[in-house]
């Protein structure tokens, strides 16, 4: 059984940094070092009942807690998406995806003492268009997979991407 979604803090193996710990101040401490590693221009967090935005620029990592309105979508969305069961279609098949990824491919993310080192990561950005590419063959009657699924996948991803959200699959 696969879980997926944006709750890296939830999802992540190892990465139990908020046992204990009702303001979230070391799961940011932990999601900074993650900004630190480069991987992404700005992503975002739910931390508890807030989310934290974290930015990486030239080696720069910043962070700030996000208003109220912008965290709203996030925080309904949920930090897991749920079980995949199924299989996948080939272009989900990545470890960690990316939004305002720093690298132009796909690629292994290289953090030692990292709980995501050695993941296999993407830019979220072409997973999207090929998820597009792949309902329409659903639909032409080329690619064998439900097209329901594929439709919530892509919603999901169209989510994130717009949210600057990572998704982890583990």
């Amino acid at each position: 059984m696969t879980s997926y979604g944006p709750g890296l803090l939830d999802l992540i193996p190892d990465a139990d940094v908020l046992e204990g710990d009702p303001t979230g101040g070391d799961g940011v401490a932990w999601l900074l070092e993650l900004a630190a590693i480069g991987l992404s221009r700005r992503f975002r967090v739910a931390v508890h009942e807030r989310v934290a935005e974290f930015t990486y620029d030239d080696g720069r990592v910043g962070w700030r807690w996000l208003p109220g309105d912008e965290a709203a979508p996030i925080l309904a969305a949920g930090t897991c998406f749920g079980d995949a069961d199924r299989d996948w279609p080939a272009a989900m098949d990545h470890d960690l995806f990316v939004p305002n990824c720093t690298a132009p491919e796909a690629g292994n993310v290289e953090a030692p003492g990292s709980p995501v080192d050695g993941w296999y990561y993407t830019p979220i950005e072409p997973v999207v268009s090929r998820m597009r590419e792949v309902l329409a063959e659903i639909d032409r009657g080329d690619y064998d997979y439900a097209a329901d699924d594929a439709a919530e996948l892509l919603d999901q991803l169209e989510f994130c991407r717009t949210h600057d959200l990572m998704i982890a699959v583990v």
